[in-house]
C-alpha cells in the first residue's frame, strides 16, 4: 500500500499543475496564449494517463491483490484503484490527448463566442468534441453508449436508472410549480433594486465564504465566463464567480463554488493521490455545493442571518425591506432561461433538459448543428420559455466547450441526495435552525466533515443515504414552498 501512495503522490502533483494551467486560463492568462496553453494541458494530461497506465503499477496493483488477509479498508481500496485503472487502461493515449487539445481551444472559443453571441464559431468546435466522445464511448462496454460518459462522474448510475429519476422528480416538480403558483408568495416577489457595487458584492461573498468555513488562508475568489471551482491541492482551492451591478445572482454562485472547496479541503489529506482523498461522485460532489447554496442560503433562517450585513452592505435596495420579504426574494419562483440563475423549484428543468439532449447526442445520434432548434423546443415545452439569442440558449454553459458530457445530470442528482442530506442532518441537529439564524454554521460543516467528506471514496452515496429516490427532495422543497 505505501508503495502505491508513494506512486499515486506523483499523480497529486501533476494533476496540481493541470489544474493551476486550468485555473489561469479561465482567469489571467491573455488571450494570444491559447495556442501554447492547449498545447500544456494536452502534453500534462498525456503525462498524468502515462502514470496511471504504466505497467509498472499495474504490478503493484496486482501484487497488492495478493496480499493475504486484506483488511475491509485495503479491500475497498484495491477495489477503487483497480476501476480507476481499468478506466484509463481502456482510452488510448493518442485519445486523451487529443481531447486535451481540442477542450482547450473550444473553451477559449466558446468564451469569446459568448461574448459576441456568435455560435456559429463555435458549432464546428462543439461537433468536433461530441465525435470524440462518441469515440470514447467505444473504448467502454457499457449497454447504452451514453452509460460510458455517465460513469466517468458517477459509477452508480446508468441512464435508465437517471431517466426514472428524473421523470419521477419531473412529475412532482410540475404538481408543486402549479401549487406555487396558485399561491402566489413566492411568484408576486419584487427583485432588490440595484446597483449593487461590485466591491461591495465581492467583500459580501467573501464573509459567506469565511463564514461557512472556507479559510482565507486556503482559498482564493476570482472572477471567470462560468463561476467554477478547482482544487490545485489539498490547502489551495480556487473558487470564481461572476458580477453584475444589476443583480446579486454572484451570492448563490459563491455559495456554490463555497460547497466544492469546503468538501475538497476536508478529504483525508494522509490519502493524498488515492481514490480515498477524493470525492465519492461528481453527484456528491453537487449535493454539497448544492446544499449550501439552496438548503443553507435559500433558508429563513439564513435570511434573519444575512439581514443586517445586506441592510449594512445595499442601505438604498434594502430600505424598507424585512427578513421575511428577504426570504421570498431569495426564493422568487418564476422559470427562466439561464439556469445558473434559475431559482430553485424551476433549476432541475434546466439539468433535465441537458440531460435529455445528451442522451439523444449520444444515444441517438443528434449531431451539434441541430441541438439549437431541439434547446428551444424543449425550453418551451418545459417552461414556457424561448431563448432570443444564443447566449440565453446553447452558449450558456461552459461544460460542453470543456467536453464534460455526462456531468450535468449530476447536478440534479446531488439536489436529491442533499434533500435526504437535510433529512438526516435535522434528525441529528434538532436545532440547526437557530444555529444558522446566529450564523455559526460549525456544526454544520461538522457534520458534514464527519459524515461525508473525511470518508473520500471508502463509501459509496448509498451508504450514505440509501437507494437514492426523489421523496425526500420533493418533501423539502414542501417544507418551504408550503411550510
Amino acid at each position: 500500500m505505501e508503495k502505491i501512495k508513494a506512486y499515486l503522490l506523483d499523480y497529486s502533483y501533476l494533476k496540481s499543475i493541470q489544474s493551476l494551467l486550468h485555473w489561469d486560463m479561465e482567469t489571467m492568462m491573455p488571450a494570444g496564449a491559447i495556442d501554447d496553453r492547449a498545447k500544456r494541458l494536452s502534453y500534462i494530461q498525456g503525462k498524468i494517463h502515462s502514470h496511471l497506465t504504466n505497467p509498472a503499477y499495474e504490478n503493484m496493483l496486482h501484487d497488492f491483490s495478493q496480499k493475504k488477509k486484506l483488511t475491509t479498508l485495503e479491500k475497498k481500496l484495491l477495489q477503487e484503484l483497480q476501476w480507476d485503472f481499468k478506466l484509463n487502461q481502456a482510452l488510448p493515449l493518442k485519445h486523451v490527448e487529443e481531447l486535451s487539445l481540442a477542450a482547450s481551444h473550444a473553451t477559449h472559443v466558446w468564451a469569446t463566442a459568448k461574448k459576441k453571441n456568435d455560435l456559429k464559431s463555435f458549432l464546428p468546435h462543439l461537433q468536433k468534441l461530441i465525435d470524440l466522445k462518441r469515440q470514447e464511448t467505444s473504448y467502454f462496454k457499457t449497454k447504452k453508449p451514453y452509460d460510458a460518459l455517465i460513469q466517468l462522474h458517477d459509477k452508480e448510475f446508468t441512464s435508465t436508472q437517471i431517466t426514472k429519476l428524473f421523470k419521477d422528480l419531473r412529475v412532482g416538480l410540475m404538481k408543486l410549480a402549479a401549487q406555487v403558483n396558485e399561491d402566489g408568495r413566492f411568484v408576486k416577489v419584487k427583485d432588490l433594486k440595484g446597483p449593487f457595487p461590485i466591491e461591495e458584492q465581492r467583500n459580501l461573498s467573501l464573509r459567506i465564504a469565511r463564514a461557512f468555513g472556507l479559510p482565507e488562508s486556503y482559498s482564493r475568489l476570482d472572477v471567470s465566463s462560468h463561476p467554477f471551482s478547482i482544487n490545485i491541492s489539498p490547502q489551495d482551492q480556487r473558487i470564481t464567480t461572476r458580477y453584475d451591478l444589476n443583480h446579486l445572482d454572484s451570492l448563490s454562485s459563491t455559495m456554490h463554488e463555497v460547497g466544492h472547496a469546503l468538501y475538497e479541503l476536508n478529504l483525508p489529506r494522509e490519502w493524498e493521490g488515492t481514490p480515498f482523498q477524493e470525492a465519492i461522485s461528481l453527484s456528491v460532489h453537487e449535493s454539497q455545493s448544492r446544499f449550501w447554496e439552496n438548503v443553507i442560503g435559500r433558508s429563513e433562517a439564513f435570511s434573519e442571518f444575512i439581514f443586517s450585513d445586506m441592510k449594512k452592505t445595499f442601505p438604498k435596495s434594502m430600505k424598507s425591506i424585512t427578513p421575511e420579504q428577504l426570504f421570498y426574494t431569495f426564493n422568487k419562483s418564476t422559470p427562466g432561461l439561464i439556469r445558473v440563475e434559475s431559482c430553485e423549484l424551476y433549476y432541475n428543468f434546466h439539468i433535465i433538459i441537458r440531460y435529455e439532449i445528451e442522451e439523444m447526442i449520444f444515444n441517438q445520434g443528434l449531431n451539434a448543428k441541430d441541438i439549437p432548434a431541439i434547446w428551444k423546443e424543449k425550453y418551451q415545452n418545459y417552461l414556457g420559455l424561448k431563448p432570443k439569442t444564443d447566449q440565453e440558449g446553447l452558449l450558456q454553459d461552459s461544460h460542453w466547450a470543456g467536453a464534460a458530457f455526462g456531468y450535468f445530470p449530476t447536478y440534479t442528482l446531488g439536489n436529491l441526495i442533499s434533500g435526504s442530506l437535510y433529512k438526516k442532518m435535522k434528525k441529528d441537529i434538532p436545532q440547526m435552525e437557530k444555529l444558522i439564524k446566529k450564523g455559526d454554521f460549525k456544526p454544520i460543516l461538522k457534520h458534514l466533515t464527519q459524515n461525508i467528506h473525511c470518508h473520500g471514496r471508502a463509501l459509496k452515496a448509498q451508504d450514505l443515504i440509501g437507494p437514492l429516490d426523489v421523496k425526500d427532495y420533493l418533501s423539502y422543497l414542501a417544507e418551504k414552498f408550503q411550510g
